[in-house]
């Protein structure tokens, strides 16, 4: 591996996990588990979402959100309803709990992602974008 790309690796890991340590002991004190925020928010932008798209738009297994959900309506930040047609379909809200917690946490990311991103030009940013998307693309490829 050359040392430039092991660099890189380094300072991707050592940023992701001050984001995960960040986002712990924001979460603990309100009794979530990492992702669940982010299904709040996909949940708060998508009032009544159906679980099976809720899980296609997280990149989470069907089984994996169904789990989260049963923690969340557990800790009351979500509720499921059988959908009006098909009662196949189990649709998902946010309680008002779980609406404040969403809410709570877009600031939340929104402030460390502002820290996280301080300093780059738009410039910087368009072609930060442009190299992810080609690394995602590259992994995709690669799974198959």
């Amino acid at each position: 591996m050359r040392a430039e790309v092991k660099q890189l690796l380094d300072a991707i890991s050592e940023v992701f996990k001050s984001i995960h340590q960040r986002s712990y002991h924001k979460l603990k004190s309100a009794n979530m588990y990492p992702g669940q925020p982010k299904i709040l928010s996909l949940i708060l932008a998508n009032e009544g979402i159906p679980q099976k798209e809720l899980s296609e738009k997280s990149f989470v297994k069907p089984a994996s959100i169904t789990g989260m959900l049963n923690k969340l309506e557990a800790n009351k930040y979500v509720y499921r309803i059988p959908d009006a047609v098909d009662k196949r379909i189990m649709r998902v809200y946010l309680t008002p709990q779980g609406r404040q917690f969403a809410a709570e946490s877009e600031i939340f990311m929104a402030t460390m992602m502002e820290q996280l991103f301080e300093g780059f030009s738009d410039e910087e940013l368009q072609t930060f974008v442009k190299l992810a998307e080609k690394m995602r693309r590259n992994m995709r490829y690669h799974e198959k």
